[in-house]
């Protein structure tokens, strides 16, 4: 018997559950979607972004929370996407929106695997054996129909082409993806230019402010360095005149001592006109008029001394 065209006929409601279906979305438990994160976080490093690689990691983790069979690669990496994206919503929302970020449940979580927190939380998965495309096709019952038999070999034959067409699909869902990311990440960045501009522009207006209050500082110190030096001058006209003060007490003290004398001398001279009454009436009359006189310029000394003494 040649094996190599051998067919054994297959009953219809046996060959309809071969047949997958992509639009059934698997709902995770709260307990799988912890899981889900933790090994997606952990497992970053299989993500390289190379060709089919993201396909190949997400069938690692879906294996190994054993929910191969009830969601495909392209949900999963739809799931992690909308997980992302409304991290980040709760994250930096829009300018004049307030949120509160503890309100959804799972942000200490996503927040915690986007800083990097859960890197060794999980176990490190092997992409080495996977299996066959056809153990990650989500099994989803159809309405069966009345079909013609048909042999494994067109079953088979199908099932290639519905593998290439879901490989197809998530080409382009992965293409979606991506070009989701880079809008998102765009609008990021243009939310945080606008930040810095802001930011540029109050410190533009702090840097001015500094300016006035520096040229109000260097108009300050020259007046006051105006000032020292008028004081400077001030001083010196008073150290001037104080010398020529002193100048003139010692003038004034040698004046004094010049009429000490005289006063004596006229003392002397008076004793002895008086001893000798036979001088005439003409040397006595000077010696009278000498006193008056030596009275006179004494009181203009006092005068003069208490001058510079109130000065």
């Amino acid at each position: 018997m040649d094996h190599a065209l051998y067919v054994v006929q297959t009953a219809p409601e046996d060959r309809a559950d071969a047949v997958m279906h992509s639009d059934f979305t698997y709902r995770l438990s709260e307990a799988e979607l912890v899981k889900f994160v933790r090994l997606r976080a952990a497992n970053d490093a299989l993500f390289t972004g190379k060709r089919n690689t993201s396909v190949i990691a997400w069938r690692a983790i879906l294996k190994e929370m054993g929910i191969q069979r009830r969601m495909s690669t392209s949900q999963a990496r739809k799931k992690w996407e909308n997980l992302k994206k409304k991290y980040k919503e709760m994250k930096n929302p829009p300018p004049g929106v307030s949120v509160n970020p503890t309100n959804w449940q799972w942000f200490s979580l996503m927040e915690d695997a986007i800083e990097g927190r859960l890197n060794n939380s999980e176990e490190l998965l092997s992409t080495a054996s996977l299996g066959d495309d056809c153990d990650y096709r989500p099994d989803k019952p159809r309405k069966r129909t009345h079909e013609p038999y048909r042999s494994e070999i067109e079953l088979l034959v199908e099932g290639d082409d519905i593998a290439l067409s879901d490989g197809a699909s998530q080409e382009r869902a992965d293409a979606g993806s991506d070009r989701d990311d880079v809008e998102q990440e765009r609008s990021l960045l243009e939310r945080e230019r606008a930040a810095l501009e802001r930011e540029r522009m109050v410190m533009d207006r702090e840097q001015a402010g500094l300016e006035r209050e520096l040229a109000a500082l260097q108009r300050e110190r020259a007046s006051l360095e105006r000032e020292k030096a008028a004081v400077e001058r001030e001083r010196a006209s008073v150290e001037h005149q104080r010398a020529q003060l002193e100048k003139e007490r010692a003038e004034m003290d040698r004046e004094r001592a010049r009429l000490d004398r005289d006063r004596a001398a006229l003392e002397r001279q008076r004793r002895g006109g008086m001893s000798d009454g036979s001088h005439g009436d003409d040397q006595l009359a000077d010696v009278e008029m000498e006193p008056a006189s030596i009275e006179r310029r004494q009181k203009f000394l006092d005068l003069f001394e208490k001058l510079i003494e109130n000065f």
